[in-house]
Formats: C-alpha cells, structure tokens, sequence
C-alpha cells in the first residue's frame, strides 16, 4: 500500500429537498433529488500511529481540528471495527463550510470509500441508518457520490440518472446559517405540497425545475440577499433552474453554455466583490 493516499471529496447541492416533518426521535423526514459537482475537497492520507486531523481552509469560518465529520466518522467505525487503522488525515478545503454543500459530510465519506476500498471495513456490517444518526444525515448520499434521491433522515438512498450535463455557478455571500434554527420554523406540510412524491429514476429538467427547497423561502425572509442573488441568476442569459442548496446560503444557477456562466460570474464580481463564488460543473 502506498504511503501517502490522495483523495476527491466531491461538493454536493440539493437539487429539490422537501421538508416532510419532525419524527418523535426530533429529526425530520426529508425528500428530495441531490447531485455533485466537479468541486471537491482533497485529502491527504497517510498511516499514523494516532488519528490526527488538519486542514487547510481559505474561508473565514475556521474548522476544528479536534472535532469535525472526519473524527466523528472513525471513532463511529470504531465501534464497529476496534482494531481500524489509524491516519493522518490533511484536508485542503475548496469547499465553504456550513454553505448548504455538505462539506464536511463529503470529507468524511471520501475517507469511508477508501476504507471499504482498502477491506478496513465491510459495509454488510453497519447500519446506512446508524451512520446517518450517528455521523451526519448527508454522509450516506456522499457515499454513493453520484445523482440520487434520498429520503427518511437522508438514509434512504436511491440512484437516478441525470439526461444533462449543466456548467453551474455557485454564490455564496458568506453569511452564518444556523441549520438546528431553520429546523424549528419549518412547519408540517400537506401532502399536495409535497413535490418529490413524484419520483422519477429518470428526472427530467423540468421535473427538477418544478420542484423546490423549503429552506428557500425560510432563508429568504431573514436574509433578502439570498433572494436577490436568486433573482438575479434567475434572469441571467442562459440560466434554465436558480435555487438555494440544503440550508444554504449557497446559491446555484444551471446553464447549458459555459459562456453564459462565465458571464454571469463577472456580474456577480462587480456586484459584490465580498462574495465566494466559483464555476464548477455538474456531474451525472
């Protein structure tokens, strides 16, 4: 086995997500379709006599090196698998944090696929909806790392295939969500409310499209700006679909040609030059 193991954790957006209601275990039920994109953090591993976890992130918001998704994920398959490896974990961060593009759930789902792939552990052998309670609800569909619909806590996963590839720009106006907030001002919802009872293993754009995310108008109402950078991608040339990801604040805009994203970038830039934002692509 080589010393030093690199690895893609690719940034995932919620392409619709329903927010069905609270459970008595005080998660809620979700559905909704998620995709990833050609944006991914990268780990270094490599074999340590203890588990030590470091990062390199440009974004203002710091990580902690003594808990973060990564640590929570090996001291879980350590129940599981006592005698697991332990690493030297360094994470360079592309992707912001706490922006609604499960970063961190990524991270540590990148480190879960090597592990299966090096037989340090067997997936037979663990609960998909254990990990979703015990490490973080985005982990199981990060795993897959492909289009999918997820459902329950976000422990019920099944694959779909996308008919398009999409050049997608992400807006982020860095501003701090908390997510256990959005949670209690999301009400019950009725069943006509509820877009992903139309499954379709084969979404259309449109289907997409018709869909929505409930966090969206929540975050909308205590943070205008999330809506006018909605509105604005909503109006760019060539955008086909503007939404929020997960519990935001990232914004995402489809387009079909890259030189209309591009475009649409350098408007954004002039605009608010505080702003993260950054071209990516997405992947079916």
């Amino acid at each position: 086995m080589s010393p030093k193991v690199v690895l893609q954790a690719n940034a995932k957006i919620n392409l619709t997500l329903d927010i069905l209601g609270k459970r008595s275990d005080n998660y809620h039920n979700v559905q909704g379709y998620v995709a990833f994109l050609d944006l991914h953090d990268e780990l270094i591993i490599n074999h340590s006599e203890k588990l030590l976890v470091s990062f390199d992130n440009p974004f203002h918001e710091n990580v902690s090196t003594k808990s973060n998704t990564i640590l929570k994920l090996h001291s879980y398959l350590c129940n599981y698998f006592p005698n697991l490896s332990q690493y030297k974990v360094h994470v360079k961060k592309n992707i912001p944090i706490s922006a609604g593009l499960g970063g961190g759930s990524c991270d540590a789902a990148a480190l879960m696929r090597y592990l299966i792939s090096d037989r340090e552990i067997n997936m037979d052998q663990i609960s998909v909806e254990s990990l979703a309670r015990n490490v973080g609800a985005d982990v199981p569909c990060c795993l897959l790392n492909g289009p999918s619909f997820i459902s329950g806590i976000g422990e019920i996963i099944q694959s779909v295939k996308l008919t398009n590839t999409y050049y997608c720009l992400l807006v982020n106006p860095q501003i701090p969500i908390s997510t256990s907030e959005l949670y209690e001002k999301i009400s019950i919802k009725r069943s006509e409310d509820v877009h992903t009872k139309n499954f379709l293993p084969n979404p259309s754009m449109a289907h997409i499209i018709s869909g929505k995310n409930d966090f969206q108008k929540i975050i909308i109402q205590d943070y205008p700006i999330v809506g006018e950078i909605i509105n604005i991608l909503t109006k760019a040339e060539g955008c086909v679909l503007a939404r929020m990801t997960g519990s935001g604040p990232t914004c995402f805009g489809f387009f079909s040609k890259q030189e209309d994203m591009s475009k649409c970038k350098k408007e954004f830039e002039e605009m608010y030059p505080k702003f993260w934002i950054m071209e990516t692509k997405l992947l079916n």
